[in-house]
């Protein structure tokens, strides 16, 4: 296994096998570490708050305030569908770069915003961590 990749199989909020979806938060929720009650909590997401995520089971994946983190599923409200989730995550630039595929563009598998600090569509280019 290589280490900061992991294979995601996700169902989105009521859509289709491999979907991301938008969603908003319902209430403030807890951004926890792992999709769990007793995984460490991260932050806290505000109250409609759109998100991208991608679900599983009673949990969500998604990033909020540049950590990646779960929230339950049962405090999201759909909004849309959005582009199919390319089963790619990297943890870190560095997880990026050991793999050489650094840099990566928006739109490319494997591409979040938690990975592109400069907020220019590319993530792990000469400017991000």
């Amino acid at each position: 296994m290589r280490t900061g990749v992991l294979g995601l199989t996700v169902l989105g909020l009521g859509m289709g096998l491999a979907d991301a979806a938008t969603a908003y938060t319902t209430t403030a929720t807890n951004l926890r570490r792992t999709a769990s009650l007793q995984g460490r909590v991260l932050d806290t997401v505000p109250g409609n708050t759109l998100l991208t995520v991608a679900c599983s089971g009673q949990w969500c994946r998604t990033s909020y305030g540049g950590q990646g983190g779960y929230v339950s599923r049962s405090l999201l409200k759909s909004f849309t569908r959005s582009a199919p989730v390319s089963g790619v995550f990297y943890a870190s630039c560095g997880a990026l770069r050991a793999q050489g595929k650094a840099p990566i563009r928006l739109g490319q598998p494997g591409y979040r915003v938690g990975l592109d600090s400069g907020r220019n569509g590319v993530a792990c280019d000469a400017g991000d961590r």
